[in-house]
């Protein structure tokens, strides 16, 4: 929905464009509920199987939690994945395209850092065949940097690395610092 919307919004706003703000703390409420979907989704699986008794409870919510968190990561891949290709094929009647930014990195809960990763990855990733892939123009990524969150030695570091790496192999995402 967020997709239709922006693509539907951002043919109206050429030449001007927009910013999707926070773009990880908007999403991670949502991978949460489809987190928790998934959960529930893996059980029932197992119970009519018929093996869901016979698995250490232990076991099964480690393989429950895994199994999730895996549908979850995809789900961002495939977002952003959709993003990036309506973003940059959808132009307008005059045949421009919309500036269209999102901006991340700040938002530190497991979705919310799943998100930032998986953006950074998606870019990285670039889009096309294989062996033919390409960077694209749109969204423009802003990475949100924080010395307290992001800097040597904190919590989030590998957050920044993730995003540094990202800019060297496709020029983004824009590093916002002190933000």
């Amino acid at each position: 929905m967020l997709q239709r919307e922006n693509v539907r919004v951002s043919k109206d706003m050429y030449p001007l464009g927009f910013t999707i703000p926070r773009v990880d703390s908007i999403l991670a409420p949502y991978a949460e509920k489809s987190y928790q979907l998934y959960r529930e989704e893996y059980n029932n699986i197992l119970k009519s199987a018929g093996v869901y008794d016979s698995i250490d409870p232990v076991e099964l919510e480690d393989k429950c939690d895994q199994w999730a968190e895996k549908k979850v990561y995809r789900d961002f891949e495939q977002g952003f994945q959709s993003w990036e290709y309506k973003f940059n094929t959808v132009g307008s009647s005059r045949g421009d395209y919309p500036f269209i930014a999102c901006s991340f990195g700040i938002d530190t809960s497991r979705w919310g850092v799943m998100a930032s990763i998986v953006a950074c990855r998606v870019r990285k990733g670039g889009q096309g065949k294989p062996g033919f892939k390409k960077t694209v123009l749109f969204p423009k990524l802003n990475f949100l940097y924080d010395e307290n969150l992001h800097g040597e030695g904190k919590p989030y570091e590998f957050m920044f690395d993730e995003a540094i790496e990202c800019s060297t192999k496709s020029m983004y995402p824009r590093l916002e610092i002190g933000a």
